[in-house]
């Protein structure tokens, strides 16, 4: 599949700026726990759903029915962008493209692709239950707690995943 148009992002740039996202989410989480008590994260959502599914290693006591308010978070993103992209002037489109980067070292069949994609993910979401949360849920929700060892956690994750893109890049012949 095609790349979005130069003038689409220029577009969606000009009216959401990707800045004002990353101060909206720290707004957003540190007002979610001021009005709730509880941290925002989304590992804990796919453990949930795992623990649903019969997996007992995501399996924790806390996780009766109504304390699945994760899952429905998790659910409401898609659909909160579904919505967005239906209600923008050009409609909507699966892409599954990340870059001519991406491109050169991921199956160009999309169901490779996706298959990769998912089993990544799958990988990430086993490591966020193994280490009690994930790079994400440090980079967001603990710095925007003000957070000290999140602040270390999060430079290490940037620091980390640079490398090993590169690594992986320059293993498989890519050139950024």
């Amino acid at each position: 599949m095609s790349e979005p148009a130069a003038g689409a992002i220029e577009a969606a740039s000009a009216v959401w700026p990707g800045w004002l996202g990353g101060v909206a989410i720290g707004v957003f989480t540190t007002l979610f726990l001021w009005a709730t008590g509880r941290v925002l994260g989304l590992s804990s959502a796919y453990g949930e759903a795992c623990g649903a599914l019969g997996v007992d290693y995501f399996r924790r006591k806390d996780q009766g029915f109504g304390q699945a308010w994760r899952l429905w978070f998790a659910a409401g993103l898609p659909l909160g962008g579904a919505v967005a992209a239906l209600l923008g002037s050009d409609g909507w489109s699966v892409q599954t493209s990340m870059g001519a980067l991406y491109e050169s070292v991921l199956p160009a069949h999309t169901a490779a692709r996706a298959a990769v994609l998912v089993l990544g993910g799958a990988c990430i979401g086993v490591g966020a239950r193994m280490a009690g949360g994930c790079q994400s849920g440090h980079s967001i929700a603990g710095l925007a707690l003000l957070n000290p060892p999140s602040l270390v956690a999060s430079a290490g994750f940037f620091v980390g995943g640079i490398v090993m893109v590169q690594s992986l890049f320059a293993l498989f012949g890519a050139t950024p």
